[in-house]
C-alpha cells in the first residue's frame, strides 16, 4: 500500500469533520449536498496526502484539514455562481397551497402530472425526480434509482421546474392557465 493510499485511508473521518466544522450543506442546491460535499472533500484529502511531506514537523492531519476546507470553499464558490438560486421544494408545495382549492398536494400532483404528459428527455425524469422528492426520497436515492449522479439529478429537477415555471405562471403567456393572484 503506498503511504498516500494510507494516509487517505487512515483520514477520512478528516472530511466528515471539515464539512461539519466549516461547510454548510444545502440539500436543495445542486452540488452543495452532503454527498457531493464529502466526494469533493475526499478529492482534496487525496491531494492533500500525495503533497504532504514527511518529516516537515507538521502532522498530516494538520496539513490536510486547511487543504479540504479551502478545496470545499472554492468548490461551493464554484458551484454558487454557475447556478441560480434555487426554491426548495417544500415551499414551492406551500406556494401552490395558496393557489389551490383544496389541497396543495393535489394541485402539486396536477403540475406534475402535467408535466410527464407535455415534456420529455431531460425535463420529463426532472418531473419523474421532482416526485420522488416529495415522496421523501433523497437526491441520492434517486440517482442511485437511475444509476446517475446525484448532481445530474439535480440538474433535471432544476430543467424541469424552469419549464414549469415557464409554461404554467409566466406572465407573459397570456394561455397560462395559472395566474398570480395579488
Amino acid at each position: 500500500m503506498t503511504n498516500a493510499k494510507r494516509l487517505v485511508e487512515d483520514n477520512l473521518n478528516c472530511v466528515r469533520w471539515v464539512i461539519r466544522q466549516y461547510i454548510r450543506v444545502n440539500e436543495n442546491t445542486c452540488g452543495l449536498e452532503y454527498d457531493d460535499l464529502y466526494q469533493e472533500g475526499c478529492i482534496a484529502l487525496w491531494r492533500a496526502a500525495e503533497t504532504y511531506e514527511e518529516g516537515h514537523g507538521v502532522r498530516f492531519r494538520t496539513y490536510a484539514v486547511p487543504v479540504i476546507r479551502n478545496h470545499l470553499v472554492d468548490y461551493c464558490r464554484k458551484v454558487k455562481s454557475r447556478s441560480p438560486p434555487t426554491v426548495p421544494l417544500d415551499s414551492l408545495e406551500s406556494r401552490f397551497a395558496e393557489t389551490a382549492d383544496d389541497d396543495g398536494r393535489l394541485f402539486v400532483e396536477q403540475v406534475l402530472s402535467y408535466g410527464k404528459r407535455a415534456y420529455s428527455g431531460v425535463a420529463k425524469m426532472g418531473i419523474e425526480a421532482m416526485e420522488l422528492k416529495l415522496a421523501g426520497y433523497s437526491g441520492a436515492d434517486i440517482a442511485g434509482l437511475y444509476g446517475a449522479k446525484p448532481n445530474e439529478v439535480g440538474a433535471w429537477i432544476s430543467r424541469a421546474a424552469k419549464k414549469l415555471k415557464k409554461d404554467l405562471f409566466s406572465d407573459d403567456n397570456d394561455e397560462t392557465p395559472y395566474k398570480k393572484v395579488s
